[in-house]
């Protein structure tokens, strides 16, 4: 007969317990994670009831939208860096914010989500943040609203993605490329938008510079023979 293995019993791992240390980093960590939490979704509140209110309050939603969305979104960034959450941290709620303003008083989606995402990319390149997390912040913000009011995410999405892309490359190249795969990452799954449309996108700014240099080399050029003609 053969000998059945007896199975070894499975070690029982039990907690470790806290000293008051310990104690004391835990309660610290849960109590700041509490009070962040509160302070996102109060911007996400902020930020809505300025947006609607005072496009609610304008003659013409269309003429006003892009403004409006600028002067608020920076508003709430000199905001948040002056209670200390960052903008990285900041970002979703402000973007969220402005969309579902927008959306209440039915304006345009696409334009808001682009001069959200433009906004929040200058300011963190003047400030030295993390271009690429306050742009991927601010784009699941976007997506968030747009999907708890009912809109098409992936043409906002779409829309954002490029907005942001094309900030970033008015940036700087090197922050156009992880911009894109940051976003590639971030989008990837929504229905609706392609990775190789990020991709796609993500080329137009070094076109855009390219034109610009060649242009301004014509012109150098043109400048040096007119000198040399009537030096002649």
């Amino acid at each position: 007969m053969r000998k059945t293995r007896s199975e070894k019993p499975v070690p029982v791992i039990v907690p470790m317990s806290l000293g008051r240390a310990g104690s004391a980093v835990r309660d610290g960590i849960v109590d700041s994670l509490t009070t962040l939490t509160r302070i996102e979704r109060e911007i996400v509140v902020l930020v809505r009831s300025a947006v609607s209110s005072t496009l609610g309050a304008a003659g013409t939603i269309s003429n006003e939208l892009v403004i409006v969305v600028r002067d608020v979104v920076a508003g709430a960034v000199h905001a948040t860096e002056q209670v200390g959450t960052g903008l990285i941290a900041s970002s979703k709620s402000i973007a969220k914010g402005v969309m579902l303003g927008v959306h209440e008083v039915g304006g345009d989606i696409a334009t808001a989500a682009a001069e959200t995402l433009r906004t929040v990319i200058r300011h963190a390149a003047a400030v030295g943040a993390d271009v690429s997390s306050v742009a991927r912040g601010a784009v699941d913000g976007i997506v968030e609203a747009t999907a708890e009011t009912g809109g098409n995410v992936g043409r906002i999405a779409t829309a954002a993605v490029r907005s942001a892309i094309k900030a970033a490359g008015e940036v700087g190249t090197d922050t156009a490329r992880t911009v894109t795969d940051v976003l590639a990452g971030a989008v990837r799954g929504i229905k609706g938008v392609r990775s190789a449309t990020v991709r796609k996108a993500a080329k137009a700014p070094g076109k855009k510079a390219a034109k610009k240099a060649v242009k301004a080399a014509g012109k150098k050029a043109a400048k040096k023979a007119t000198r040399r003609t009537v030096k002649k």
